[in-house]
C-alpha cells in the first residue's frame, strides 16, 4: 500500500487505491480513488457483512474496520432474527385457523369411524361441521365464553343475539329493551 498523509493508512482505502490502481499521493489531495469508487466500495462491503454473505473481496484491514465489521454482523444478525421470526409469526397467524379446522374435522371422523355411522347421516355431520364452521369460522358457539361474565351482561348479550327472534314474535314486539 502507499502512505498517506501524515502516515497514517487507512486500510481498506489503500486496499481499493492498491486494486484500481490509483494510489494516494501525500502531495495531491484529489489523489486516489474517486469518491464513487469509495462509496460504491464501503455500501458493498457494508450490504454484504449485513447479509452475512461477506466474500471477503472488501476485508477490514485494521481495528477500527474490524470492530465496525462486527457491529454491522451483529446488526445484520438480529435484522435477520426479528424478519425471520416476524414471518414465521405472521404465516402461523394465517395458517391457525386452517389447523383448528382441520383438527376439528378429524375428530368428527373419528367420532364417525368410532361410532360407526352410517354414509347418509356422516355426510350429513359432515356437511353441517363444514357449514357451521364456515358461518362461524370455528368461533365457539356454545356459549361457554359467557358463563365467565356477570348474569345480567349474559342477558344482555343473550338479548342482543336473538333479537330478530324476539322481534319476530308478536308478544316481545312491544318489550322494552332491557
Amino acid at each position: 500500500g502507499s502512505e498517506r498523509m501524515g502516515g497514517m493508512k487507512i486500510g481498506w482505502l489503500d486496499n481499493l487505491a492498491d486494486q484500481i490502481g490509483k494510489h494516494y499521493n501525500s502531495s495531491d489531495r484529489m489523489s486516489g480513488p474517486s469518491i464513487q469508487d469509495k462509496y460504491v466500495t464501503a455500501l458493498y462491503f457494508t450490504f454484504s457483512s449485513l447479509t452475512s454473505v461477506g466474500f471477503g473481496n472488501v476485508s477490514p484491514n485494521t481495528n477500527p474496520e474490524k470492530i465496525f465489521s462486527i457491529c454491522v454482523m451483529l446488526i445484520g444478525s438480529l435484522m435477520y432474527a426479528s424478519i425471520f421470526g416476524n414471518v414465521s409469526a405472521i404465516i402461523q397467524r394465517l395458517y391457525s385457523g386452517t389447523a383448528r379446522y382441520h383438527t376439528q374435522m378429524l375428530r368428527v371422523k373419528e367420532f364417525i369411524r368410532f361410532h360407526q355411522i352410517p354414509g347418509g347421516l356422516r355426510q350429513r355431520l359432515e356437511e353441517y361441521f363444514q357449514h357451521a364452521w364456515s358461518y362461524t369460522n370455528g368461533i365457539d358457539m356454545n356459549m361457554e365464553v359467557l358463563k365467565g361474565f356477570p348474569e345480567c351482561l349474559q342477558a344482555d348479550i343473550c338479548l342482543h343475539l336473538n333479537k330478530s327472534l324476539l322481534q319476530g314474535c308478536k308478544a316481545f314486539r312491544g318489550a322494552t329493551k332491557g
